[in-house]
């Protein structure tokens, strides 16, 4: 990540977590940071794509010491116990941003970002599979998909009482007193010779991995809106100034990082070519870009 790109994510998650996303405008962001609001534009293209950002920045922060812990040389109920601990420590360190996102209701869910915390979600189920079949073993397999709702209903139970209250009792306090709940459960259910509620056929539905493409649902869209300008220009007078606007425009939604103002720049080019406004009007609102 570049240096800039960290420092705007900084601020932002400040604004955010003070004053929520929606009451949140680039322009605070951007003079907190020192710089222009073009020069925001230039790393990220709207205020949604940096709150992916930042949602994929936490979450590479979490997976990275997960799988750090997931490598030690300790036992698996050790390992696992330590795994929910920095789960516990991450929310709460990052108490505020979740607070704010738990409140707002403005915060968009686009697909990219849909996608991402189903992403997240899968991988930290995932995570939290292996834990439970590493302590309980084969011999109690047929229990897991039960014991993982079960546990996950408990963990966002305490992670309400964490964040939202002042209480006196550390992350490894509570990771190892669900865990002995745990102990239990599964238990109470061999000892029961209790059948599953829940057949672990069911897994691959609980744990998804989708593909991201933060393009995918309106990259094709505008793309077909450039395509549609060209099949127009043919009795344009300037016919070579409108093919290099769309060249340019066409570069730059491709790129990585597109960069907003240029497009904003070649979109004025089509002022004054009525035939053109649909499509102009279209690119501008994907990219935010007031006319």
């Amino acid at each position: 990540m570049k240096e800039k790109e960290k420092i705007i994510i900084d601020s932002a998650i400040k604004f955010f977590a003070q004053k929520g996303f929606s009451s949140t405008s680039v322009q605070e962001i951007a003079s907190d940071c020192g710089i222009s609001k073009g020069a925001f534009y230039l790393y990220f293209k709207s205020k949604d794509s940096l709150l992916y950002k930042i949602l994929q920045y936490y979450y590479d922060e979490l997976i990275e010491t997960l799988e750090e812990i997931s490598q030690r040389p300790v036992p698996s109920r050790d390992k696992y116990i330590d795994q929910l601990t920095f789960m516990f420590d991450h929310a709460l360190k990052h108490k505020e941003f979740i607070i704010m996102q738990s409140k707002e209701q403005a915060i968009p869910l686009n697909n990219s970002i849909k996608e991402l915390l189903a992403k997240m979600q899968a991988e930290l189920q995932d995570y939290n599979l292996k834990g439970l079949l590493a302590i309980y073993g084969e011999e109690k397999k047929k229990y897991l998909l039960d014991l993982l709702i079960i546990q996950d209903g408990l963990i966002h139970s305490f992670l309400k009482v964490s964040i939202l209250d002042s209480i006196n009792v550390s992350s490894k306090d509570i990771a190892s007193y669900l865990l002995k709940r745990l102990d239990s459960i599964i238990t109470d259910m061999v000892k029961e010779n209790e059948h599953p509620l829940f057949s672990n056929v069911f897994l691959k539905y609980i744990i998804r991995k989708p593909a991201i493409n933060f393009m995918e649902d309106n990259h094709q869209h505008i793309v077909d809106a450039i395509n549609s300008i060209q099949k127009k220009m043919e009795h344009i007078a300037n016919k070579e100034e409108i093919e290099v606007t769309l060249e340019v425009l066409m570069t730059e939604i491709h790129a990585e990082e597109p960069r907003v103002p240029i497009i904003k720049g070649m979109l004025y080019n089509l002022n004054g070519y009525d035939d053109f406004q649909t499509e102009q009007k279209k690119i501008a609102d994907y990219y935010q870009i007031e006319l």
